[in-house]
Order: C-alpha cells, then sequence, then structure tokens
C-alpha cells in the first residue's frame, strides 16, 4: 500500500527529477495583496504575481504541496466519501518552459510508471470550447493524449463548466485537462452512458492540468497573458483512496489515526449507522480545517475568514454532540501528531491551537443551551417559520439542518423555502459593495504599461505625472502615478489621507483610496479637472502621516512587550494603524489582568524614552530568519525581505512606515482591551499628542476626585453624630482613567 506520506514525498521527488525546485507551501491565509479569496483554495493562488507576470518566480519550474481550504463544500462535507473543506494539493507548475505537450508528457509517464494506475479505468477530458470566450476545442490537448497512447473512446470534451479553470473572478485562466479514476459501475448512477461529468461517484477526478495563457477580466473579457504557463492540482487525499484501494478518503491511512480516536472518545464507531458516518466525516474534516487555520492565526469571528472557522467549530460541535463526543478540542492534538513532520506550525502553536478551538468550543455550548430556550418556545407554537429558522441561524448559530433535525423530532415542519430566501436576501446585503472597487483598481493596474514607483518612505510632497485615469463616476476616479508618496493600505497601516494638485490649473483631487495590488498601486481620488499625462503635486501632511508612522512602530513595541510579559504563544491576530490611535489584535486565551496591563504599558515607555534607533534595512529572508525577525501568519514574504529593527529589541519583517528612534512616539496608553473571538484580544492604544491628552484627562479626573473626596471628608468631620455616634458621608462614584 502506497502511504499517504510516500505519494507526497514520491511526487515532489518525480518532478525534482525533472528540473522542478521544491516551494513550500504558503498559508491558508492570502496575503494582504490579493483580496480576491478568504482563504486559499488552490496550488496556484500564492504562485499568482509569477503567473501574471508581475514578479519573477523563484525558479522557471516549481513542485509543491500546498494545504488548501475549500470554504463552499462545507455543507457537502459529510454526505458523501469524497468532499473536504481542508485538502493538500500536490502541484508541478511552469512558467513559460513547457506548456500542454510538456504536462500531458509528465502526467501520463507519473500515472503510469509511478502510481501505476489500471489504465482501463483511466480517463481524460478536454475544453470542449466556448463561443463567449471565443474559444474553440482543445485540439493540442487532444492530440498530447493521443500520442501517448490513451485511447480515444476516453476522452471525452467538456464545457466550460468542467475545463475551463479560473480562481473564481478576476485574475489568471485557461483550459484544462482533468484525469479521472473509473470507480466500477456498481458505485455510480447505474445508467449505461455514465462518463466522466456525471454527478455521481463513479468517476473520480484527481488530477487536473491548467494550461493558464489567459487573465480573465472583470468584463468577462479573456486577453493573453505574457507567458504560457502550466498550473497542475493533484488531490493528495483523492489520490490515496485510488493508490489503497478504498472507496473514501476518509478510510485512507491519512485520517485512521483521527477516525480511531473520535470512535474511542464517542464509543461510536464509523460505519455504525448513517448518522455515525456523517459525524466522523465531518469532525474529521472539520477537526483537520479548524486545526490548520487556527495555526495560521485565524481566530474566530463574525466576518470573513474567522466567520468561515467559527463555522466550522460550531458545525463539528454539533456533530460531537450527536455522538456523545465529549469534546472537540483535544481532536488538534490528534490532527498535529499525525501532520506534524511536514507542517512543523501544528507542533509550533499546539498551545495556541488548542486555546483558541477549546473557547469557541465552549462558548458554542453556552450559545447552544441559550438557543435551546427560543427552539422550545418556537415549537410550542406547532410551526417553525423560516424566519424563525433564519433567527436561529443568526443569533445562536443554528444551522438549518440542526432546527429541522431537532423539529423533525418535535413533529414540526420548517419553512425552509422561506429560510433560503431570508439568507439569499442576507447575504446579497452583505455581498453589496464590497470587493468590487478593489477587483476594478486591480484590473486598471494591471492593464497599465508602467509600475507606480513608490517613494513614501523618502518624501511626502513630491512632483510627479498622472500616468493613467479612469472616470469611475459620482465625481470620483481611478488614477496611476508615476511617482507616489501614498502608502496603500496592508500591513495593518491605513491607506494615507492626501491630495493631488493640478501644476497648472491648481485643480485638486482628494484621496479616498490607495490600492495595493503587488508591488503596484492604484489610486481612487474624488475631484475634477485631471487628465491623463498631466504634471501633478502628490502630498501627504505632515500631521498625517507622522502620527501614523509613530503609531506603527509603537505597535512593533506593543507587540514585542505583549511577548515577553504574556508568553511566546502570543502572535498577531491582526492590526490597524491609524493616524489617530493604533489596534493590535493577538492570540491570549484569558483577559489582561490589571498588572499585566500596566507592565505591558511600562514596557513600552521604557523603550520610548529609552530613545532606541529604528533601523530598516532589505535582507535574504534566509538570514532575516537567522536574525530571528517575526514573520506573521497569512504574509507573502519574496526573497528579500524589508526588517524593521529596534536597536535589537525588537525584529519584524514589515512594510510600513516608521520612526527614527523611538523617542519620536512620545507617551504611549493603553485605552481598552478586551476580547474580539475566542482565543483573540485586541489593545487600542494611543501616541504622541492622543496620549497626552488622555493622560491629561486623566489627571484632571484624579483632581477631581481628591477633591471632592477632601471635601466630604470636611463635612463628615461637621455632620452631628446619630444616635448610634456614626456620621452620615456623601460620596458619588467615579470613573477614573
Amino acid at each position: 500500500m502506497r502511504t499517504t506520506a510516500e505519494l507526497r514525498e514520491g511526487f515532489l521527488a518525480y518532478f525534482e527529477s525533472k528540473g522542478h525546485t521544491r516551494h513550500p507551501s504558503g498559508s491558508l491565509v492570502p496575503p494582504d495583496w490579493d483580496r480576491s479569496t478568504l482563504l486559499n483554495s488552490a496550488g496556484m493562488q500564492p504562485l499568482m504575481p509569477y503567473f501574471l507576470g508581475r514578479e519573477a518566480p523563484p525558479a522557471p519550474l516549481l513542485a509543491t504541496v500546498q494545504k488548501c481550504f475549500r470554504t463552499p463544500d462545507i455543507d457537502e462535507v459529510g454526505l458523501d466519501g469524497h468532499h473536504l473543506t481542508f485538502f493538500e494539493m500536490l502541484g508541478n507548475f511552469s512558467f513559460g518552459e513547457y506548456f500542454k505537450d510538456g504536462a500531458v508528457d509528465f502526467a501520463w509517464e507519473y500515472v503510469t510508471e509511478h502510481l501505476q494506475i489500471d489504465l482501463e479505468r483511466f480517463w481524460v477530458t478536454i475544453f470542449a470550447g466556448d463561443p463567449e470566450l471565443g474559444l474553440g476545442e482543445d485540439e493540442v490537448a487532444r492530440a498530447a493524449w493521443l500520442r501517448v497512447g490513451q485511447p480515444p473512446e476516453r476522452i471525452l470534451a467538456l464545457d466550460r463548466s468542467h475545463n475551463f479553470w479560473s480562481v473564481g473572478g478576476p485574475g489568471p485562466c485557461g483550459a484544462d485537462t482533468e484525469m479521472f479514476y473509473d470507480r466500477g459501475p456498481e458505485i455510480g448512477c447505474g445508467r449505461p452512458e455514465c462518463a466522466p461529468g456525471c454527478d455521481c461517484e463513479r468517476f473520480l477526478e484527481f488530477w487536473n492540468l491548467v494550461f493558464m495563457e489567459f487573465e480573465l477580466h472583470g468584463d468577462g473579457r479573456v486577453t493573453p497573458l505574457p507567458k504560457q504557463n502550466v498550473d497542475t492540482g493533484m488531490g493528495l487525499e483523492r489520490t490515496a483512496a485510488i493508490m489503497q484501494g478504498v472507496t473514501s478518503v476518509y478510510e485512507t491511512d491519512g485520517y485512521q489515526a483521527i477516525m480511531s480516536w473520535i470512535a474511542a472518545e464517542s464509543g461510536v464507531a464509523y460505519g455504525q449507522s448513517e448518522r455515525a458516518t456523517k459525524a466522523h466525516r465531518i469532525l474529521a474534516d472539520h477537526g483537520r480545517g479548524m486545526t490548520f487555520l487556527a495555526a495560521d492565526g485565524v481566530t474566530p469571528s463574525n466576518e470573513g475568514r474567522g466567520y468561515i472557522l467559527r463555522r466550522i467549530i460550531r458545525r463539528a460541535v454539533q456533530q460531537a454532540r450527536a455522538i456523545e463526543l465529549p469534546h472537540l478540542w483535544p481532536l488538534t492534538d490528534v490532527v498535529a501528531e499525525q501532520m506534524n513532520a511536514w507542517y512543523p506550525e501544528l507542533e509550533a502553536g499546539r498551545e495556541q491551537i488548542q486555546g483558541v478551538i477549546r473557547a469557541e468550543e465552549e462558548r458554542f455550548s453556552e450559545t447552544l443551551e441559550r438557543g435551546m430556550k427560543l427552539f422550545e418556545e418556537v415549537v410550542a407554537k406547532g410551526r417553525v417559520s423560516g424566519q424563525d429558522a433564519f433567527d436561529l441561524t443568526a443569533t445562536y448559530g443554528f444551522p438549518l439542518e440542526l432546527t429541522t433535525e431537532l423539529a423533525r423530532a418535535s413533529g414540526v415542519e420548517v419553512n425552509e423555502e422561506e429560510f433560503t430566501a431570508l439568507m439569499a436576501e442576507h447575504r446579497e446585503i452583505s455581498r453589496a459593495g464590497t470587493g468590487r472597487t478593489g477587483a476594478r483598481a486591480a484590473d486598471f493596474a494591471l492593464a497599465a504599461d508602467f509600475t507606480t514607483d513608490f517613494v513614501g518612505f523618502e518624501k511626502t510632497d513630491v512632483l510627479t505625472q498622472l500616468g493613467a485615469l479612469e472616470e469611475t463616476g459620482e465625481g470620483l476616479f481611478l488614477a496611476k502615478l508615476r511617482e507616489s508618496p501614498f502608502y496603500p493600505a496592508g500591513g495593518g497601516q491605513v491607506t494615507d489621507a492626501g491630495e493631488l494638485i493640478h501644476e497648472g490649473t491648481g485643480a485638486t483631487a482628494t484621496l479616498r483610496e490607495a490600492h495595493r495590488i503587488g508591488d503596484d498601486q492604484a489610486l481612487i481620488l474624488e475631484g475634477e479637472g485631471f487628465a491623463a499625462g498631466d504634471r501633478v503635486r502628490a502630498v501627504v501632511p505632515w500631521t498625517v502621516r507622522f502620527p501614523t508612522t509613530a503609531n506603527h512602530t509603537a505597535t512593533h513595541l506593543l507587540h514585542e512587550a505583549l511577548r515577553r510579559v504574556l508568553g511566546d504563544h502570543v502572535k498577531q491576530a491582526g492590526s490597524a494603524v491609524r493616524p489617530d490611535k493604533l489596534r493590535f489584535d493577538f492570540t491570549h486565551a484569558q483577559a489582561l489582568s490589571t498588572e499585566e496591563r500596566e507592565r505591558i504599558e511600562q514596557r513600552v515607555n521604557e523603550k520610548v524614552f529609552e530613545n532606541l534607533p529604528v533601523r530598516i534595512f532589505e535582507t535574504p529572508i534566509e538570514e532575516a530568519r537567522k536574525l530571528g525577525a517575526m514573520m506573521l501568519f497569512g504574509e507573502k514574504y519574496g526573497d528579500i525581505v524589508r526588517v524593521v529593527e529596534i536597536d535589537g529589541y525588537s525584529r519584524e519583517l514589515c512594510g510600513g512606515t516608521h520612526v527614527r528612534t523611538t523617542a519620536e512616539i512620545g507617551p504611549f496608553a493603553i485605552v481598552s482591551e478586551g476580547s474580539v473571538g475566542s482565543g483573540a484580544r485586541r489593545i487600542e492604544a494611543v501616541t504622541s499628542g492622543e496620549a497626552f491628552a488622555l493622560l491629561q484627562g486623566r489627571a484632571r479626573e484624579a483632581d477631581e476626585l481628591r477633591a471632592e473626596l477632601a471635601s466630604a471628608r470636611k463635612e463628615a468631620k461637621k455632620a452631628p453624630a446619630t444616635a448610634s455616634g456614626e456620621q452620615f458621608v456623601v460620596t458619588r462614584e467615579t470613573k477614573v482613567g
């Protein structure tokens, strides 16, 4: 039997022997510049800049094992033996080297000689063409398969929905050819015409070769990329199922330790019943997913990727309750033990991962108890309306399937049609206005024939040319400058405020947003009287830039102070650096004590008043690792990185703006500290003038309180004694700080 570990290593070794360079897996969390998706769901996504020609790849041929997460499949997990949310994708990539013939040659050799798959069960599909895209059938791919020996009757041409790949929106795309394994008619739908493309489980797709030669734009157009590239993806778990002769990925060796633990802890065996099988599958998949998401710095919340983590934890908790599994959180240990040889971050972050999952599990268990009270009130009415079901989902996290299951047990029906309509309306409202501007800005920047030179580290006022402009309506326009002092939002630092001033007419335009697109940027401005080619002054007010800069360096000091006071388990979970304040989210299971908060604030101020020099330099990433520079979850780093070092006290990779010495920060004061989700805390703080004003206010309140107390004591001495010898004292509550 070929184990999962052997398949993983064997794939990389094969392509290494064919001139490919091993490339490490990226985080599940995309870097800041990629706002097209919440989580990486394909092996090529971390390599997007190379496919777009925006950056040079580390080598022209790469081979990877990429951890991936598919959010759309959450509700499908458990219903069959092959749907997963978390999975590993094996991939070989060519950036302008080989194309369709080479990719098919490698695939055929690997499938026939290394995997030794039964060729009677091996099928392939190719792109049938699409009139809307202006593309015909992929005759080159068909010819390549015929040349290596694939029988023509097992080569099928399918439409765009099956054999044309994109990231789900604007970005690289192209025709693909997919490989299938026929598991036999006894598994499928039984129809004589059953073939790859059928919705049944007979034909298992396990490897996809994407011929990345186009870029899909927001308006539906496709244009050629600078190079013809190859992106392939082989599902490790599905390939293991084929090689190990099992009908479900959950029966492969990669899941056995997890499935055994679930059975032992719950007393319910996999396959014992339909309900037990579903529960085991959901717990196994979501257990892996939540472990890896938490390891990559995601914390449960009500939005974005934090909501995805919250959703799978809660779905797993419900299944744990269904089979009487006492606790979910210890499952993360089982996942870590099984997979840390390949993913050492699981062992390094074990304590933090457990803390995040445990806190969310306990919180949701309490929520379920409260939600059951509402459910019982609803059921007592004899019906569950769509609004009732929606309220249970929105307020208590009850998925529809749980509400339906509980209602059925009580002999009550749920209005699922009304629920579906309400959820669709809710999602539409949530989506409205998000992502559109960013996608348009990205298309605009990529269409330009130059890259903006960011000079904002050295200058806040620059005379430059308006190289490209596009009106967007309502007085707004997109712009690209030849040189720009405007910092585009990224790394937690907000977009600069600023304006453009026309050199000839004096017309002004106000900066609304600066979008980061790889190493490039696009601006959204409000104003009139500008055209491409105009000479303009681009200005960032010093009253905006300086406090932002001070707050960013203070964030680094705060990060290090938290680690030294609370422990090395503290990791950054998010930040927002603004001119008026800073916000820092970090992993920590409980609220800070008054003493801890004071020690953290004191440590930051000590480093401020020591006037430590801030050194910024670029270095190879391996050298940065040797220096111990902190690298944040979800960030994509190139071969050369920018290090911000505070005189040996703190070293972080960072692309933001910073002061020259810590004394420039001025006083530092924590405004608030609180929870932002299970296992995550948030500190808001101010520096410089804002901190001085806060401290003055605190001192003034303290003086007023002292005066009131002194007055109260004075009055108390004058008050006549009561019969019991006591005196009446009047006080009032006053909050200080």
